[in-house]
């Protein structure tokens, strides 16, 4: 008895400290749209024209929502993230297609 809830409980431990595949895939997502709007926050703050500076500004909350945005639609995903490779992940991430594409009409 105690064999079968040491391997009933040491699978869902490793699970809970991975945090889901999902949760990791959508946490790098948010993390790197977060990064850049970093990024350009820091290009505003040395412009001397202020217009452009509000500007990239903008565009940098544009970045931060959709990254927020693509990370919680990957959570709320039927993603199955524990059958990608990591190169179907990264491509995830990067926000490149990662599947079979759809045959062309001619």
């Amino acid at each position: 008895m105690r064999r079968h809830l040491i391997a009933f409980l040491v699978p869902l431990a490793l699970a809970a400290c991975s945090g889901g595949g999902k949760d990791k895939i959508a946490d790098k997502v948010e993390d790197n749209a977060n990064n850049r709007a970093e990024a350009m926050d820091e290009a505003a703050d040395t412009m001397t024209n202020a217009l452009q500076a509000n500007a990239v500004e903008q565009q940098a909350n544009i970045v931060r929502s959709a990254g927020h945005d693509r990370a919680e639609a990957i959570r709320e995903s039927d993603l199955p993230a524990d059958k990608l490779t990591e190169n179907q992940k990264n491509a995830i991430v990067a926000g490149k297609g990662v599947g079979t594409p759809a045959p062309s009409r001619r």
